[in-house]
């Protein structure tokens, strides 16, 4: 379902009888609904179930380059803030990319090595912008990285950006702007509150089903292959 930012603004005021129908928005009234609705927003991104459970994003990769950013002004738009799997694809061919921990990559003393895949790769979680070392870095082109993540849900610096998410998004975020810009204006009734919980925990239900399990990634895979290929830390 989708909808603009400033037609959630005007709904939430006329949760509160702050507007009626066919009224339209004042300037002030938009730009101060807008930043509540974004502050709604980067505060349901800190809970891991009301992000929809899983989404694929790719990265063309650049030979010789092995660091890649997420998020606004980024290599990629797309912010994560988990990864589940991450694989790159050279023409029909998948090859998998290992995830692994900051104490890991810490242990790799030669970080610049090169190859013509990489098979490990470090997320750095980070606001604004998230980071993605691969290691080997890449040596050549022609090839995709894929990643399995949780993203981040987008904020809003227009009123009529679309808003494309679940409707019961939409009837979330309508009734909680209308609590949170309530102080303003007047007290938002029981109903209101029972609706903004009720999409609530219907979202959290929903993304609770598809959450996959995190596997221990200690293993890093090395340059200089033997044995098994790989050099182990921790467990």
């Amino acid at each position: 379902m989708s909808t603009t930012v400033d037609e959630i603004v005007l709904a939430a005021l006329r949760l509160l009888k702050v507007k009626q129908a066919g009224e339209s928005l004042k300037a002030a009234e938009a730009t101060d609904g807008r930043d509540a609705l974004n502050d709604i927003i980067e505060l349901w991104n800190t809970q891991s179930l009301m992000q929809p459970a899983k989404s694929q994003i790719t990265q063309a990769i650049t030979p010789s380059d092995g660091t890649y950013t997420f998020g606004t002004g980024g290599d990629n738009s797309t912010r994560p803030l988990e990864i589940f799997n991450a694989w790159i694809r050279s023409g029909v061919i998948d090859y998998p990319v290992k995830i692994i921990s900051n104490d890991d990559y810490s242990h790799i003393t030669y970080k610049s090595i090169t190859s013509s895949y990489p098979y490990n790769l470090y997320f750095r979680n980070a606001y604004p912008l998230s980071t993605i070392e691969l290691y080997p870095v890449p040596s050549t082109g022609s090839q995709t990285l894929y990643l399995e993540i949780r993203a981040a849900l987008s904020t809003y610096t227009s009123g009529s950006t679309v808003v494309d998410l679940a409707p019961a998004y939409i009837k979330a975020l309508k009734n909680q702007l209308a609590i949170d810009i309530s102080p303003e204006y007047r007290d938002p009734s029981p109903v209101i509150y029972e609706n903004a919980k009720e999409a609530i925990e219907w979202i959290k239900r929903t993304n609770n089903k598809d959450k996959p399990s995190m596997v221990n990634t200690a293993r890093i895979a090395t340059s200089g292959r033997n044995g098994s290929g790989f050099q182990h830390y921790g467990n």
